[in-house]
């Protein structure tokens, strides 16, 4: 059962005419979270000398990032298959969108439209779900365990790399070679093999190598599990007692205070756009 869906703003933003770039979709048995990726704004390359408000003032208006998971939603909306299939479907959509809008990439502000995705399907208390990079899925028992969460793959591999690469190269992120970097060598990368295992992470960017970075599989759902799909936004709230509490003893004005509230308390930690939709088992028999 649907029990709640929404996206939640950046609280820094919330006020300001800027893109949603958290999209989804939900019916009574399926959903899809998608989180678009951030574009660099228009004439700004080193992002250390401007201030948020210039990095917001020359953001580009619409955001590739949103159009993409606009594309996303719509065409996993409308089709059908397997979640790897319907993934696959819209990353072939969102390659169709950047040969419309992108020339030539450059990594920077003519970067690939992109986004990254979490979805479920739920039948006959089966949870069938679908992920890349850092939207995910959590399962928690009736009584606030969690049972099953999709890692973070970004978090799990590459990240510890990228800081490592720019470590080595002596350069940060605010700086448009990193960001070249990490785009090109480490996004949708197969070939980027260290220590023995491909460190990438992957996006629905329409390259064809984003589909070897779906990830699928299932569990078993007992009755009053609760299935919660995510984009990163949410993680840091997922593990704490505050969070689970208002999960188990869901209403919706004092979900979203709590929600609000802790926002504005660590803007890092908490206050980005995030997005979920929450159901509940009822067992089928």
């Amino acid at each position: 059962m649907l029990i709640y869906k929404n996206t939640f703003d950046n609280i820094k933003t919330k006020d300001l005419q800027f893109s949603v770039e958290d999209q989804y979709y939900a019916n009574a048995n399926e959903a899809i979270v998608v989180d678009g990726i951030t574009r660099d704004p228009i004439g700004l390359d080193d992002f250390k000398v401007y201030s948020a408000s210039e990095f917001l003032k020359f953001y580009p208006r619409p955001s590739g990032a949103e159009l993409a998971a606009k594309k996303i939603v719509e065409t996993f909306k409308n089709s059908s298959g397997s979640l790897q299939q319907r993934l696959i479907k819209c990353n072939q959509m969102v390659k169709e969108l950047n040969i419309k809008s992108i020339s030539r990439c450059d990594f920077l502000q003519n970067d690939y439209f992109g986004a990254v995705a979490s979805c479920i399907q739920i039948q006959n208390n089966i949870l069938n779900y679908g992920f890349i990079c850092d939207c995910g899925i959590i399962v928690y028992d009736y009584m606030g365990k969690i049972k099953f969460q999709t890692e973070d793959e970004k978090e799990l591999y590459s990240d510890y790399y990228i800081n490592k690469a720019m470590k080595e190269l002596g350069i940060s992120w605010n700086l448009p070679e990193a960001r070249v970097m990490v785009r090109r060598d480490f996004r949708n990368n197969i070939d980027n093999i260290q220590d023995g295992r491909c460190v990438s992470y992957g996006a629905l960017t329409g390259e064809e190598s984003a589909n070897r970075f779906i990830r699928t599989g299932s569990i078993k759902l007992d009755e009053s599990d609760i299935v919660i799909v995510y984009s990163d936004g949410f993680s840091n709230f997922l593990h704490t007692t505050a969070f689970i509490e208002q999960i188990l003893n869901f209403e919706k004005e004092k979900f979203e205070q709590y929600v609000n509230t802790t926002s504005i308390s660590d803007y890092d930690k908490y206050g980005k756009e995030k997005t979920l939709v929450i159901f509940k088992n009822n067992i089928l028999n």
